[in-house]
């Protein structure tokens, strides 16, 4: 299981994101602190990814450097780091996504885990 993001509710207690590997590795599995949970195909989280990421500064794919990952079918994975930058008052989390024959992309977790629930919401409401 990956934290995708954490983030503090207005009572002042936390609520997390997460996500794992369906049992074939071909979908991610969602789920969140709130109640919110379902699949998403690959193909959504390389489009939410290709939507918000950016390509990866060279040198932070290093292992030392990463929190977690999940290996999908087809070469894809998913990975978390937290990095500060020298512009950030403090460290973000972020997500960053190998695709095979691609460069990484990254992208600030909060954003992407965000996104990731409202496409899980998305597909619910429609049963």
């Amino acid at each position: 299981m990956l934290v995708l993001a954490e983030r503090i509710r207005p009572d002042s207690s936390h609520a997390r994101t997460w996500a794992e590997p369906s049992a074939d590795g071909a979908a991610l599995l969602v789920a969140d602190d709130d109640g919110v949970q379902g699949v998403l195909p690959i193909l959504a989280v390389d489009r939410v990814m290709t939507r918000y990421g950016r390509p990866l500064e060279d040198g932070l794919a290093n292992d030392g450097d990463l929190d977690g990952s999940i290996a999908l079918a087809g070469g894809y994975r998913l990975r978390s780091f937290r990095f500060h930058a020298i512009v950030d008052a403090e460290a973000r989390d972020y997500l960053v996504w190998e695709r095979p024959g691609e460069e990484p992309l990254a992208a600030i977790a909060a954003t992407v885990a965000a996104a990731l629930k409202f496409l899980v919401g998305a597909g619910s409401s429609k049963n």
